[in-house]
C-alpha cells in the first residue's frame, strides 16, 4: 500500500501566526495563451514541510543542499497520544519498545493531526521534550516527523527542540497526516522537498510505503 501523509495546500491552509496565507495568482490563462499557469506566494514552511538545519542554526545545510538519500528511509511509527501543551518524554519513546536503528526517521502520531480545524492547533500543540531530541540524537536518527505543525509544543517560543535536532543536520518534518492508515511500525518514508536555493525549508510530498509492498500500486 502507498499511503499519501501530505497536508493539501489552499488558500484556505492554516499557516503558523505571522506567516503569509498561500495565494495562486493566475498567471496565463488557457483563452489569451493557449495554457494555463500560475504564481504561487507563500512561505517555504507551509502544509506538511520539512526544516532545512539553516531554519535555527547558522553555517548549516539549506534545504538544496541535503543530501538526496535522505529523503528516502526506513522509517518507525510511534503512536503516543496527546493533549494540548503535552510533551513527549525520551521515557515514552523506549516505553514503546520500538527498535531504532542509525540513520531511521522516526514519526510520531499524537493525534493532534485532528484538531487542525481548531483555533488552538499552533498555540498549544504538543511536541518533544529536550531530553526526547536529546534521546534521538543519541540515536543518530535521520528525521524527527510529527502530525502537529511544530516539533517543539505550540507554547514554547524558544524552540529548543528545533535547536538540538537541527543544530545536528537532524531533519524536522511537521504537519503530517493521514498516520492513523499505517497499520506497520516499520515501513519506507519519502519526504522529497523542492530544491530551493539557499531556502531554510520546503513543503514536501510525504509518501509511506507498507514494508509488505510487493507492487501493488494501491495508493489512499
Amino acid at each position: 500500500m502507498i499511503l499519501d501523509l501530505t497536508r493539501e495546500i489552499s488558500t484556505d491552509t492554516k499557516v503558523f501566526p505571522g506567516s503569509p496565507l498561500p495565494k495562486f495568482i493566475t498567471w496565463n490563462k488557457m483563452d489569451v495563451h493557449n495554457y494555463h499557469s500560475e504564481v504561487i506566494f507563500m512561505s517555504t514552511h507551509t502544509g506538511t514541510h520539512m526544516d532545512a538545519p539553516s531554519h535555527f542554526v547558522t553555517g548549516v545545510s539549506s534545504i538544496d543542499k541535503i543530501p538526496l538519500d535522505r529523503f528516502i528511509s526506513r522509517a518507525i511509527l510511534i503512536k503516543i497520544t496527546k493533549a494540548a501543551d503535552e510533551l513527549i518524554t525520551a521515557n515514552e519513546i523506549e516505553a514503546s519498545n520500538v527498535r531504532i536503528l542509525e540513520g531511521d526517521s522516526i514519526v510520531f502520531s499524537t493525534l493532534w493531526e485532528n484538531e487542525m480545524d481548531n483555533d488552538y492547533y499552533f498555540s498549544h500543540s504538543p511536541g518533544l521534550s529536550e531530553d526526547a531530541a536529546e534521546y534521538l540524537i543519541n540515536k543518530k536518527v535521520n528525521a524527527v516527523c510529527i502530525d502537529s505543525p511544530s516539533i517543539d509544543r505550540g507554547s514554547d517560543n524558544n524552540f529548543p527542540v528545533h535547536k538540538l535536532l537541527l543544530n545536528k543536520e537532524i531533519l524536522i518534518v511537521e504537519n503530517l497526516c493521514n498516520l492513523g492508515e499505517i497499520n506497520s511500525q516499520n515501513f519506507t518514508l519519502i519526504m522529497i522537498p523542492l530544491k530551493l536555493s539557499g531556502a531554510s525549508g520546503s513543503p514536501i510530498r510525504a509518501i509511506a510505503i507498507d514494508k509488505n509492498f510487493s507492487g501493488n500500486w494501491e495508493t489512499r
